[in-house]
Order: structure tokens, then C-alpha cells, then sequence
């Protein structure tokens, strides 16, 4: 028998040409097994009439009225990059169009980009393609860099298609498609474009200890403050633990993270927990569900360079996070779980929800500033991890979508991680796309495989990973032979001559048009040098293995070269370390002096503590052009005399260039006198104002830019010294 169902009635309800599923349909069905010859049973509740409300119902409809589908574009969910791609492909399109234009008379088809793409034959829409490779320059003149791999020229044709479907309402006739898709494998071909994909080297725990290491330790890379260290061992350490996108780290927020103090399961005190949730993942077509990621505290573990729990705590105690009045790690250590509960958490402050983990940190008036607000940008993060890779001497830059290559590869080499835990970590819809992109194609453990021998997992690392390539002798900076390369290139070159044209010609005419077309040229010679300088660097660098192999094979063949030469590492230069930074890699390096929980516990402490501390330190910002180059020790004697009264020469020349530029009529007494700093040009009304920008802003320089001598200033008292002397600045 049917059961009794009370049905509202939907026209009173809901709309009646509704798409959306809904319990009030009329085809909605709770699951009964009533027969639709079944007369219904009458619905005898009853119904009030829906009262509308004034004033809302008028607002709700002109909203309505005034939204339509067509006011949404079509890519308004596409990440920014495929969006910037397409833009590109129809910018080009226009400028295509402008050229056929040029050439054609007036009235022509090529008036309308979007007509003469909708009439566009095959013919023309490949010749477009073939176009594409020839551009040199882009948007406001900039040199580009070229097509010069299938993936990218294939990516082209994709955007290009899509912008033809959106103008002509339909998709490309599958004749044309094919025939042009022939067309683009033969110019593969013949311009011998790379077709092989970039090399998935991953990167494991062996690699990441020393780079954090590298971090912590050196002063060849610097930052504004010293928060901007802690936060890039934190984000890369993030990365090998979640195997997750750098986006969805880098715009990790407070309201993404629990902190918890949890119930021992082997017995004991309770153990400090971090929940992670990235919320920025990637999304195509609609929203992923997201993975939340937990890590109990682990006591004794392999190094304090790779505990998140040292580096996130020491952030959040520097941020004053939490709600309750927590200072330190001791006192978080102090709380109990009470019975009957499994864990504490500790809360963060409501009002920092929105507060970025890994922020912006920017100079302000010559002061830096942590922005909170805002996230870390992608230049700051590839401009630190570009250099410490070069301080460490990878062959290549790392980035960050290599811990997915690695961790991905643990993961599916793990016997207790199935393959639908790894593709739901991963967020991959299927096995293939790991296959087919993540999984390293560089396989070592054939021999073992065919000879039935156990795997050597250390071995399947060493050969595998990035750290392979690492050589601390690879060059950072060019060399006198590449130097003189940069100056012969032709591009460099051709650029200066026609500067030197555009100049003869202003001289000559004194013409105020040229006035813009050489401020270009003068553009166009400095980018041209950085290209150089760049290439060859870049070419200096992948040839120092093949050349300084050869170098090192001989000398040890001849005994020039002993095993005891070797060094582990490159040497510190422990007179440049501060004290602060000093403190904090002593913190963070050291090792357990004894197997207790309660030594674990003060070390773990002790790390934290220094970190909090070293966050607001100042290290002076990046460094800029070459290395400074230590002096011999005869000039630090002589350096030395001058504490005595005793000028060099070297600094009496630069005294009498100073007084004899200042005598010059060109550079007349104003009646308001002006101070202005030797160091970066800026002007001031009073000496006051400069001693206050100077002492924060360049009191940690070693190098004057003013006098030019190639001079650096080992120590603090010596460059006040010649601060003093020579420019008259009493600091």
C-alpha cells in the first residue's frame, strides 16, 4: 500500500521552469514505491498566502533586471594565467590584422579583427600562427623571448581556437582543425623546437636540510628584515610536507591554521598540533574540496631547520596571534588537557583571521615594514630562492612544484598509501595525471629489479634528486672572459651604435622630439647589456661542470690535486656575521647534549625564542652588484694609521677632487644651502635630516658609492672613519 505523501503545492513556491533540483518539483520523489496509476492522496494542510515585503521584493527585481548572462565572461573562473595567454593571443591577433591592413587598401576585410577572423580560411589562420614566431618585440617595445618549444606554440593554437569559438558562436570546422594541426607538426619540425617536457627532478628531505641550512647561515643573500628568512624556510618546509601549489602556500592565512594541544595516545604530556587547510587551490570548472593537513609536534626529530612547529610558533608568538595570554612556547607547554577531553585548542585572534602567514615586507621612507595584509609577492619569493640556489650551486634554480615531484614519488612508493589517498592529497583526478606529469622519469634501480636484488633506496635518491647537479664552485658572477663577451655581443652592440647616431643627431639639430626617442635608446643598450650579461652567465654557469671536471681530473691525475683539498662546504665568513643572525643559526643548528624529553623541550624552546627575537632584526636589504672583495692586509694597516692622524694618499686625492669640484663655477652657492647623501643622491635642507637618514639607511654599507675606489670597509669604525674624513659626516 502507498503511503500518505503531504505535497505543498510548488506553484505557490517555487518557480515552475526552475532548473534547479528541488524537493518541491513536482517530479521530486521521497523514495516511495507508489505506482503512478495510484490516486494521490489529498493534501489537507493548510496554506497561508505568502505576504510579500514592501520595498525589498521592488529591490531584489531591478537587481534581476539589471543582471544578465551576458554581463559574464565566459573565463571569469580561469586562473589569471590561462587569462593573460588569451588576452595575448587576441592582442596579437589585432596587431596581425593591422599589418594585413597596412598592405592592403582601404575598406579591406582586415578593418575588423572580429570579421576577419569569423571569415578567416585555414590558410590565413595558419599563416597567423607562423607570424607568431617571427615577433621580436611585444607590448611598449619589449624585447620577447621567444617560442621555442612545442608545448607553448601548441598552447597558442588552443587560445586561438577558443577566441574563434567565442566571436563565431561554433567550433572550428574539424576539417580545418586537422589540416592546420598537420601544419603546426611541420613547423615543429623544421625549426627543431624542443618537444620533450622539462625535467620532474624532484626534491627530497636530503636536499631541503641543507638549504634551509643555507638560509639560516649565510650573508651573501640578505633581506629587509629578518622575519623574511624565517618565512622562507617555513614556506619551503610547507611545501615538502604538503606537496601542495605554491599559490595555495604562499596565500596561507591565519584562519587556515588550528593550533591544539592534543592527548598523548602513547601516553605522556600533551603534544602542540598544527592544522593546515590551503584554501587556494587550484580550481577548473567549480570549486575542490579541501585537504587539511595535521602535524603533532615529533620530539627528536631529524633537524630544527626542519620543524615547522620552531619556525610557525616563533611567527606567531612574533605576531602576538593568540588569543589567551600565551608568550612563549614554555608557557604553551605548561597546559594540561582536562578529562574527558582529547585536545585544547589554543585560539587565534578573530581580528588576524585575514592576516597573511607568509607577508609582505617592504621598505617604508628608508624603514622596513611588515605588511601583514598582504601576502609575500612571487618576485620577492623567486628573487630569494634564485640566489640561495646559486649560493648553494644548483645547476638550476629550484621551484616549487618540484616537492610535488618528490613527495609524489614518496607517496606512491609507500605501500600504505593507495592510490586514490594519493591522488585526493595531490588533487589529481586521476592516476594518469600523475603519470603522465609528476612521476620522475629517471629511473635507478633497473640492475636491482632484473637481478632480484633488494631496491637502494639512498641510491634512487642520490641519483634522482636535485642536489646531483650541486657544485659549491659554480661561478655566481662573470668572469674577465665573459665580460669581454658581453661587450662583443652584436645585439649590445647594434644598440649602442644607434644610440650614438640619435645623439650625433640632437647635438647637431638640437631637436626636442628626438628627446623621447633617445631616453628608448638609452633604455634599449641597458637591457640589451642585462640580456648579455645574462646569457652568458647562464652560459658560464651550465659549462663550469664539463670544463672544471676536466680541470680537476687532470690535477688529481698529476697529485696537484689531494683528497684533503676537498672541502665539505664553502667557508663562512664568521667576521660578518652579526651577533643576532649568529645566535639564531647556533639556536637552530644545534644538536640534542641529552636523549631527554625535557632537553628536547628547552632546545625546541630555545629555537623559538631566538627566532621571535630575530624577526624584527634589520640586515641592512639585498646586496647589490658584485661581492665585496676582502682587502690585503697592508691596506688595513694602513687604513689603521689613519686613526692616528695619518691620511693616505688615496684619500687626500679623493679630498682635493671633492674641493676642486665644489670651487667649479658650474656648481654655484645656493642661498638655501643643500645636503645631500654620497650614498644614494638624495637632498635635505638640514645636516640633521641627513644624519637621520643616514645612520639606519647606510651606516651597514662598506662600500662608498661616491668615491668609486672599489674599496671595502671590513670594519664598522674604519667606514665611519672615511665617512668622516672624506665627506665631512660625522656619524
Amino acid at each position: 500500500m502507498a503511503r500518505n505523501r503531504h505535497r505543498c503545492r510548488t506553484t505557490d513556491l517555487v518557480d515552475t521552469e526552475s532548473d534547479v533540483d528541488s524537493p518541491f518539483n513536482s517530479s521530486y520523489t521521497d523514495g516511495s514505491d507508489t505506482d503512478l496509476t495510484e490516486p494521490e492522496v489529498q493534501n489537507h494542510v493548510r496554506t497561508l498566502p505568502l505576504k510579500p515585503v514592501h520595498g525589498t521584493e521592488n529591490t531584489a527585481t531591478a537587481s534581476c533586471q539589471r543582471f544578465d548572462l551576458s554581463d559574464i565572461e565566459s573565463d571569469h573562473d580561469q586562473p589569471d594565467g590561462t587569462k593573460k595567454l588569451r588576452t595575448r593571443i587576441i592582442e596579437r591577433w589585432q596587431r596581425y590584422c593591422l599589418v594585413k591592413a597596412a598592405e592592403e587598401p582601404a575598406g579591406s576585410i582586415w578593418d575588423n579583427p572580429e570579421d576577419a577572423l569569423r571569415n578567416a580560411s585555414r590558410s590565413i589562420m595558419f599563416r597567423f600562427l607562423k607570424w607568431t614566431l617571427s615577433l621580436t618585440r611585444g607590448r611598449k617595445n619589449r624585447k620577447l623571448k621567444g617560442i621555442g618549444t612545442a608545448g607553448s606554440f601548441k598552447t597558442d593554437w588552443k587560445n586561438f581556437r577558443i577566441y574563434y569559438q567565442k566571436l563565431k558562436g561554433e567550433k572550428i570546422d574539424a576539417e580545418v582543425a586537422r589540416r592546420i594541426r598537420i601544419g603546426i607538426r611541420k613547423v615543429i619540425r623544421d625549426r627543431k623546437m624542443k618537444t620533450q617536457p622539462r625535467d620532474n627532478v624532484p626534491l627530497y628531505i636530503e636536499d631541503m636540510i641543507p638549504f634551509n641550512e643555507t638560509i639560516i647561515t649565510t650573508r651573501q643573500k640578505r633581506f629587509h628584515l629578518g622575519i623574511q628568512r624565517i618565512m622562507l624556510c617555513l614556506l619551503l618546509m610547507l611545501g615538502l610536507f604538503t606537496a601542495n601549489r605554491k599559490r595555495a602556500m604562499m596565500r596561507l592565512q591565519y584562519k587556515h591554521i588550528l593550533i591544539t594541544m592534543q592527548r598523548n595516545p602513547h601516553g605522556g604530556p600533551p603534544v602542540p598540533s598544527i592544522d593546515i587547510k590551503p584554501e587556494y587551490v587550484k580550481q577548473l570548472l567549480g570549486t575542490k574540496d579541501l585537504n587539511e593537513f595535521c602535524f603533532p609536534e615529533i620530539i627528536f626529530g631529524v633537524s630544527l631547520v626542519l620543524s615547522p612547529h620552531v619556525f610557525l610558533f616563533g611567527l606567531l608568538f612574533h605576531a602576538n596571534a593568540f588569543e589567551p595570554n600565551i608568550r612563549s612556547m614554555e608557557e604553551l607547554r605548561r597546559l594540561f588537557i582536562s578529562r574527558g577531553r582529547q585536545q585544547l585548542e589554543v585560539p587565534i585572534k578573530r581580528e588576524m583571521d585575514d592576516y597573511y602567514i607568509f607577508c609582505k615586507v617592504d621598505t617604508v621612507n628608508g624603514k622596513p615594514r611588515i605588511f601583514r595584509e598582504q601576502p609575500m609577492s612571487d618576485s620577492s619569493y623567486y628573487s630569494a630562492v634564485k640566489g640561495i640556489s646559486e649560493i648553494m650551486g644548483f645547476l638550476n634554480c629550484i621551484f616549487y612544484h618540484q616537492f610535488r615531484y618528490g613527495t609524489g614519488e614518496i607517496l606512491d612508493s609507500t605501500g600504505w598509501v593507495s592510490d586514490s589517498q594519493r591522488n585526493l592529497i595531490m588533487n589529481h583526478a586521476s592516476t594518469s595525471t600523475f603519470l603522465e606529469y609528476y612521476r620522475p622519469r629517471r629511473h635507478a634501480n633497473m640492475q636491482e629489479a632484473v637481478l632480484g636484488l633488494n631496491p637502494d633506496q639512498t641510491w634512487k635518491r642520490a641519483l634522482t634528486s636535485a642536489s646531483r647537479w650541486k657544485d659549491w664552485g659554480r661561478p655566481r658572477y662573470l668572469d674577465d672572459d665573459a665580460k669581454a663577451l658581453v661587450d662583443q655581443d652584436p645585439e649590445l652592440l647594434d644598440a649602442i651604435r644607434h644610440w650614438d647616431e640619435l645623439e650625433e643627431a640632437y647635438e647637431r639639430d638640437l631637436d626636442p622630439e628626438l628627446i623621447p626617442a633617445l631616453s628608448e635608446a638609452q633604455r634599449e643598450v641597458t637591457n640589451a647589456r642585462q640580456r648579455a650579461r645574462y646569457k652568458q652567465k647562464n652560459d658560464m654557469r651550465r659549462g663550469f661542470s664539463r670544463k672544471n671536471a676536466i680541470i680537476e681530473i687532470n690535477g688529481q691525475l698529476s697529485g696537484a690535486i689531494l683528497p684533503d683539498d676537498d672541502i665539505p662546504h664553502p667557508p663562512l665568513e664568521a667576521d660578518d656575521v652579526p651577533p643576532e643572525m649568529a645566535c639564531l643559526a647556533k639556536a637552530l643548528l644545534s644538536v640534542p647534549v641529552e636523549w631527554t624529553l625535557e632537553g628536547e623541550w628547552q632546545r625546541r624552546n630555545t629555537a623559538s625564542h631566538m627566532i621571535v627575537g630575530y624577526c624584527d632584526y634589520e640586515e641592512g636589504g639585498p646586496l647589490r652588484g658584485r661581492p665585496k672583495t676582502k682587502r690585503s692586509t697592508d691596506h688595513v694597516n694602513r687604513t689603521s694609521n689613519n686613526h692616528s692622524g695619518v691620511i693616505g694618499q688615496e684619500f687626500k686625492e679623493s679630498y682635493h677632487k671633492e674641493e676642486g669640484s665644489r670651487t667649479k663655477p658650474k656648481y654655484e652657492q645656493k642661498e638655501e644651502e643643500i645636503w645631500t647623501c654620497f650614498q644614494c643622491l638624495k637632498k635635505y635642507t638640514k645636516k640633521s635630516s641627513l644624519l637621520r637618514h643616514f645612520r639606519p639607511a647606510h651606516l651597514n654599507d662598506r662600500r662608498c658609492n661616491s668615491c668609486n675606489d672599489g674599496w671595502e670597509h671590513l670594519e664598522q669604525m674604519h667606514w665611519q672613519r672615511h665617512i668622516d674624513e672624506v665627506h665631512h659626516l660625522r656619524t
